[in-house]
């Protein structure tokens, strides 16, 4: 099985920037038990001669994301282009899939929440009717987290993040980048939001018992940490 994530993307459903930003989240009410009690773990979409379809409305995550087998049968090549909307008011996450050749699914680390999704001839063009389908987390695999309201603040994305050097482990990594951060005070971090097997993981920063921002720490091939600062709350 392979792991992948999809690119993060803003302004249109088939942006190339990979950057999110904060945007008013229109609400969103989650599937009824029922529905969720028997949602597939694996789930098909075409990108076919005929448009954009899919094997079902739901899927489930599993313990590192979410199964999707993304296909083109279009005899032409195409691009898969969705946008999630959280179920608990966090950023919408827009990005684009590359449709595979292979029979089995790719795992990928999106967040569960309503998906709108239609394939395109580019990133612009070409376009398919959208489609929709639901991705619920029955199982508690991933950590919801609405990360601006844990921290009590609104977050501005740094265009660069700023990186530190890497560690052995997650925690020597964030306790590293605290003692390095410019703002004098007491740096304590909390679980942000995704998967327990993410390659990146997040974490909510707390200065001072006060939300500060948000990390990053990235599994390097040599099995070392490397944390980053991503975004810091604008001064209340």
């Amino acid at each position: 099985m392979r792991i992948a994530v999809a690119s993060l993307v803003v302004l249109t459903l088939f942006g190339c920037s990979a950057k999110q930003v904060s945007q008013p989240v229109p609400t969103i009410t989650s599937p009824g038990a029922a529905l969720i009690k028997t949602a597939p773990s694996t789930l098909t979409i075409t990108c076919g001669p005929n448009g954009t379809s899919v094997s079902g409305t739901i899927v489930t995550t599993s313990k590192t994301g979410v199964k999707l087998l993304v296909r083109n049968t279009a005899k032409k090549p195409r691009l898969l282009g969705y946008q999630i909307t959280p179920y608990n008011g966090n950023q919408s996450s827009l990005g684009t899939i590359k449709p595979v050749s292979g029979k089995k699914p790719t795992t990928y680390a999106l967040i569960p929440g309503h998906m709108d999704l239609r394939c395109g001839t580019s990133a612009n063009t070409g376009l398919d009717d959208p489609v929709t389908l639901d991705i619920v987390d029955r199982d508690g695999f991933y950590n919801d987290v609405s990360v601006e309201k844990s921290l009590g603040c609104t977050l501005l994305n740094r265009q660069t993040p700023e990186i530190f050097p890497e560690r052995a482990t997650r925690k020597e990594a964030l306790t590293l980048m605290a003692g390095r951060l410019p703002t004098p005070g007491k740096y304590t971090f909390k679980p942000g939001p995704g998967y327990a097997s993410d390659s990146t993981s997040q974490h909510l920063i707390f200065r001072s018992s006060k939300g500060w921002g948000l990390a990053t720490v990235t599994t390097l091939p040599n099995l070392s940490y490397r944390p980053a600062v991503v975004a810091q709350c604008l001064k209340r």
